[in-house]
């Protein structure tokens, strides 16, 4: 290992070379074409680079737009399945003719290099169509979260259009539930931003009569005949009202299908390729306020997301089917599934509406070699009486991330797929938008219990104190480093949008990286384990971020609190964390049980339903009122200790009714009393 002096040279070496130059020289480093003496720092030294392919890290990404490096290896499988939708087959040529169509029908509507499209789309054929057929000609695809973030519709519609705005989309391409709870409120607005249009899609767009008929007998095998005609009823209703608004809408709106049709003479040229082009914007969940952060993603971070997959022994191959739930507006749906997944020529299973109680009957019917998701989804598979003594030999990956796996749930689950002939263990990874989705992976010899396995090939970790900033070194004493993750590498957004950096960036070492804000450690192979939050933040059962402080400070706003913890817990019917709120009021303030209640509904309607800077995911699933808070020996409030103690009984419950793009009623239960309850629940009116 370098001594200080070595080490102090070494590292000016480093700084006073160019970008280029460092990369190709961490380049020969890495196939061993150069050696040096160990550093002791992981950003320099590298040395989970040895688990992988010498020849592969010699090669450079291929300069190719996005929709030309998709292609790129797929020229002789035109023939296979791209996209599947409720039984109906897409191949490969005719996406490549529905991506054309989707040029056509933007370049029809206007759009030019660098105009902004913005997305209100679930996982239909038509997202990847759009998605393609935008960078096709140069332009950016915004994709935001199509569910309502909030009960009350003009809050929703209201946070659209600041995106909108903020985000200077030009077109806007919406799900028609979506223009309808998320579009028509805000129509005059959309008008003088000098929106003339809306494309409207329908999710029915791509079927056929036999996918029309899978669809309906899929809804009544997964969710049963009294469901299926709840649906039936739902959707009607909602064509209905759709109908209704756009018969009075005071801009235009247009059916992509007759878009498509009219557009379909019109000529345009591709862009050309551009590493720096702005192809995506994708948005993280539980920034600071309600409103997603965008991040921005380039040609570059999506093209050599997908090619270091290939160095990074991911298992997907031409033909594999792939079950696509995780959606568009996470960097994880749209590159780690859509762009790897079409680029691999997988069979992308499109999932436009998900109920993780399902997954079970969804494997056992298109049996995917592929599941992408959260760790709620897999641990409910353990419980699943479907996949009762089924064989699951054809899975090749289950890759979770998004939030912890817990070691004794890891076991489980690989337990669970050894006893149902499946030859894979869990594939854990971590990752953020910030990085395309997924930084590390934990297969073969590095997929440690617990672990979050080593380095993506072009992604460079490092670690970091967590107050200082100082970077962390090992020496011959130290078998583990343990801090806050950095992260560097050409998957990793720039993080300026319209010249306002979102994602800020620090040196070191002449190499720009990002703060993770995870508190991990690193072993000397490069491998890494998930420790805590540096901000406590933690994951909700269905993959939005949390952040406690926010909340708490949200909550005691109020005259009557005094203090307020959110915390985590676990939540065995979702399998894995919902938000708890434990409050205690200002000193003198007494209420009855009956009174709590009602100061629970009145706190979630006011500070919570009412506020537009809220998300309906940051409203607390249950509440407990306490005299005091656990403090520790320092006379610090002792989080740890507060969420350990779990749930008790005595809590206020605050059930909201959602999917995965949808959100509906809520209701306030109080406690059981000797298992009655003697108070009537509250219901919220909207």
């Amino acid at each position: 290992m370098m001594n200080e002096e070595e080490l102090k040279k070494y590292r000016e070496f480093i700084q006073n070379m160019s970008s280029l130059e460092r990369e190709e020289y961490f380049r020969k480093l890495a196939s061993n074409e150069i050696t040096v003496p160990l550093t002791g720092y992981p950003h320099l030294d590298r040395m989970w680079l040895k688990y992988y392919d010498k020849d592969f890290l010699k090669e450079h990404v291929p300069e190719m737009t996005i929709t030309d490096y998709m292609k790129s290896y797929n020229k002789e499988k035109t023939g296979m399945n791209a996209i599947s939708y409720f039984g109906k087959h897409i191949k490969y040529y005719e996406l490549y003719e529905h991506i054309d169509e989707a040029s056509k029908v933007l370049k029809a509507l206007g759009g030019e290099y660098n105009d902004r499209v913005m997305n209100l789309m679930a996982n239909i054929p038509e997202t990847a169509y759009l998605f393609y057929g935008a960078s096709q000609l140069g332009m950016t695809s915004d994709y935001v979260d199509p569910r309502p973030d909030s009960v009350n519709p003009k809050i929703s519609a209201s946070k659209t259009l600041q995106l909108i705005q903020s985000e200077k989309a030009k077109y806007i391409i919406a799900l028609d539930q979506c223009y309808l709870a998320m579009l028509k409120p805000i129509e005059n607005e959309l008008k003088e931003l000098g929106i003339d249009n809306i494309v409207i899609v329908k999710a029915s767009d791509s079927m056929d009569f036999k996918a029309q008929m899978n669809y309906l007998s899929e809804t009544a095998n997964f969710e049963g005949l009294k469901a299926l005609k709840s649906k039936l009823a739902k959707m009607k209703k909602i064509d209905e009202m759709v109908v209704q608004a756009r018969s009075n809408s005071k801009i235009k709106t247009i059916d992509y299908k007759d878009l498509v049709s009219d557009s379909r003479y019109v000529n345009f040229t591709p862009a050309s390729y551009d590493k720096d082009h702005l192809d995506l914007i994708v948005h993280t969940s539980g920034t600071t306020g309600s409103m997603p952060k965008a991040i921005p993603l380039s040609t570059l971070n999506l093209n050599s997301y997908v090619e270091q997959t290939r160095g990074a022994n991911m298992p997907m191959a031409c033909g594999d089917r792939v079950l696509h739930m995780l959606p568009y507006f996470a960097a994880y749906g749209v590159v780690d599934v859509t762009h790897s997944g079409l680029f691999y020529g997988c069979d992308l299973v499109q999932v436009p509406e998900f109920a993780p109680s399902n997954l079970g009957k969804m494997i056992l019917k298109y049996k995917p070699q592929i599941i992408m998701g959260p760790p709620s989804w897999f641990l409910g598979l353990l419980k699943d009486p479907a996949l009762n003594g089924k064989d699951l030999s054809f899975l090749k990956m289950v890759s979770c991330g998004g939030d912890v796996l817990e070691v004794e749930d890891e076991i489980k689950l690989n337990k669970f797929l050894e006893s149902h002939n499946a030859s894979i263990k869990m594939s854990k990874g971590h990752g953020m938008s910030e990085t395309s989705g997924c930084g590390s992976n934990a297969i073969l010899s590095y997929n440690d219990l617990g672990s979050m396995g080593i380095p993506m090939p072009r992604v460079v970790y490092g670690v970091v104190n967590p107050e200082t900033k100082e970077l962390l070194r090992f020496d011959e004493n130290t078998d583990k480093l343990e801090g806050e993750l950095i992260v560097h590498g050409n998957t990793i957004t720039s993080g300026v949008l319209d010249g306002k950096e979102i994602v800020p960036h620090i040196t070191y070492d002449g190499m720009d990286f990002i703060y993770t804000r995870d508190i991990a450690s690193m072993d000397k192979r490069g491998v890494m384990q998930f420790l805590t939050r540096s901000d406590r933040s933690f994951t909700r059962y269905d993959g939005f971020k949390v952040k406690p402080y926010v909340i708490e400070n949200i909550i005691k706003s109020n005259d009557f609190v005094k203090y307020c913890v959110i915390s985590p817990v676990y939540d065995e019917k979702r399998f894995g964390n919902i938000v708890m709120a434990s409050i205690v009021l200002e000193d003198g303030i007494n209420l009855s049980n009956e009174e709590k209640v009602e100061f629970v509904k009145e706190l979630i309607s006011k500070y919570f339903i009412e506020n537009d800077a809220v998300s309906s995911r940051q409203i607390p699933y249950k509440v407990r009122f306490r005299d005091n808070l656990v403090l520790s020996n320092n006379s610090k409030n002792d989080f740890n200790a507060i969420a350990k103690e779990g749930l008790t009984g005595d809590e206020i419950t605050i059930e909201l009714e959602e999917t995965n793009i949808s959100v509906g009623s809520i209701k306030i239960i109080p406690p059981k009393v000797d298992g009655k309850q003697m108070i009537r629940e509250r219901k919220i009116q909207m």
